[in-house]
């Protein structure tokens, strides 16, 4: 029969997984919200390029279209630079997030893999594999087309919280171990400095799990917070060229706004002569 492998109820309730999935699903919301924006900016492009070559047909019918190529050129590349840059921002934000929570997740398999009992003919690399199953080894080949999505990264939050479980485990098998180490010396076994030795690797690993822990959920906050600034900005670029319902739609909202003008009071009959 398979012994029940001890836990430690208290680290266990420190991993607030729920609160990551919550984190990750507002970043989520605001990228997917990012994308509508993104998709707003390529259709200001080329409503901008549909404009110029109005004008182009204008001027080469005759008419005095002024400086207004250049002005509507000098729009449309402004924008194209914002476009390519929020594109480009988002699948680096994506790689960078998902890189340094591998790594994070990294440094808790190895904390677990150096007190557990690894199967036979296993490395301790190949352990670390096993351990990171399901997730999308980092670094990828970007040349290969590597890519990293928010699947991705909700895929190694459950990882990392499971490793966590699994290292918090590690954590409370120190119990029994000294335990059996006191009870042995108190039976006359010279223990030497077991049980200090025991203690001070508990209390180690104990910090590094809180450490790690209170990391995570700092981690993902700024994460959040980043999130929310990048699509600020973008709102702001994407929404200078309006279509005209839009423009009739805030034209009616202001009037709509705009405070009622109170009654005159009635002027007061003029005594006869």
């Amino acid at each position: 029969m398979t012994a029940i492998r001890p836990s430690d109820n208290a680290l266990r309730e420190k991993i607030e997984e729920d609160k990551y999935y919550e984190v990750l699903n507002v970043i989520n919301q605001k990228y997917t919200e990012m994308e509508t924006y993104i998709s707003n900016l390529e259709s200001d492009i080329s409503s901008i390029k549909e404009f110029e070559n109005e004008m182009k047909a204008d001027m080469e019918r005759g008419y005095d279209v002024g400086t207004a190529l250049d002005t509507l050129g000098f729009q449309r590349e402004s924008l194209e630079i914002d476009l390519d840059f929020f594109v480009h921002m988002k699948k680096v934000y994506m790689r960078k997030l998902y890189g340094d929570l591998y790594q994070y997740c990294g440094n808790i398999i190895d904390n677990a893999l150096a007190i557990e009992d690894l199967p036979p003919n296993q490395t301790k690399e190949e352990a670390k594999v096993r351990k990171y199953a399901g997730s999308k080894p980092y670094p990828g080949d970007e040349e290969n087309g590597v890519t990293y999505d928010m699947n991705d990264i909700y895929t190694l939050i459950t990882t990392t919280s499971r490793n966590l479980r699994e290292l918090a485990d590690d954590i409370g098998s120190f119990k029994n171990r000294i335990d059996s180490a006191k009870a042995k010396e108190a039976r006359g076994f010279s223990v030497g400095n077991l049980i200090v030795n025991l203690e001070g690797q508990q209390q180690k690993l104990t910090l590094e799990f809180t450490g790690y822990v209170v990391r995570l959920a700092k981690f993902l906050d700024q994460n959040k917070n980043f999130s929310s600034r990048c699509l600020n900005r973008i709102k702001m670029i994407s929404t200078e060229i309006v279509t005209a319902e839009e423009l009739q739609q805030a034209e009616e909202a202001q009037q709509q706004q705009q405070p009622a003008q109170p009654a005159q009071p009635e002027q007061p009959a003029q005594p006869s002569a």
